[in-house]
């Protein structure tokens, strides 16, 4: 699932090619990915229009289309973008397609269906109705340790909350907690102010390296756990076999050795 180093990724990729161009249509070729608007409805109110800028929360993206209105964008699992040039053929998994004055077309491409794509009139009105948490990266330290301070429960389970702090996914949660040396099932509560510290900077570290690499894993640092991330998958630091446990209903991969910490953990299942 695309998660903040993904959308921020496409959020540039969006504003280097698709803004401040007339949009002269959209094609809806598969309206189940559409939430609250009709395929008619969606290209009527932008038509004509054009995207002015856009931004980011957590998972989501926001292009904003003229006063009171934005577009909102939701990847789902395998959603992504697309700038198509004037013949460029179609891609089959496109859902729905831009087209602008220009003859290309912004493709919101997703092969299986669960992203999301919406008008809003209000971005703050949308977050806060749907209660979505700050965005990791604007987070500070004071606010970050508050938040953990005020939750029980594993510290995965709490990075991976959107209502508490957005953007952080399965894959990313247990990069950050492998470079924290954490283990995910390891209690918030039992964390001291150094260990949320840590914890803080790794977040900020895992998520700004993604993002400069432009979140290809083929660039990521084979010092890091996402590369050997798996079944049968080892530690890049000691090379014991990594291990699995179900956090959140979510399936987390550490290295039992690396990531040990004394401090009490809640009950996993394995």
């Amino acid at each position: 699932m695309p998660e903040l180093p993904e959308v921020e990724t496409f959020k540039r990729y969006l504003d280097s090619t698709s803004l401040h161009q007339r949009i002269t249509g959209v094609a809806v070729r598969d309206a189940y990915v559409l939430k609250r608007v009709s395929p008619r409805e969606l290209a009527r109110r932008l038509k004509g229009r054009r995207f002015e800028n856009s931004r980011r929360h957590g998972k989501h993206l926001f292009v904003r289309a003229g006063d009171e209105l934005w577009l909102r964008l939701h990847f789902g699992m395998t959603g992504w973008l697309q700038y198509l040039k004037r013949d460029e053929e179609t891609p089959n998994t496109a859902r729905v397609l831009f087209g602008f004055a220009n003859n290309r077309r912004l493709a919101f491409d997703d092969q299986r269906k669960f992203g999301e794509i919406e008008l809003v009139t209000d971005v703050d009105e949308f977050l806060q109705t749907r209660c979505i948490g700050p965005d990791v990266l604007d987070v500070g330290l004071s606010e970050f340790k508050t938040i953990f301070r005020s939750h029980h429960g594993a510290v995965k389970a709490i990075l991976l909350n959107q209502q508490l702090i957005s953007g952080i996914g399965n894959l990313y949660a247990d990069e950050i907690l492998f470079r924290a040396r954490m283990q995910p099932a390891t209690a918030a509560a039992s964390l001291s102010d150094k260990d949320l510290r840590v914890l803080f900077l790794a977040t900020r570290y895992v998520l700004e390296k993604a993002i400069a690499l432009k979140t290809d894993f083929n660039r990521l640092p084979k010092t890091w756990l996402l590369p050997h991330r798996g079944k049968h998958g080892r530690c890049p630091r000691c090379g014991r076999a990594l291990k699995s446990a179900t956090i959140a209903g979510r399936t987390s991969w550490f290295c039992a050795h690396c990531q040990e910490r004394a401090h009490s953990k809640v009950t996993l299942a394995t």
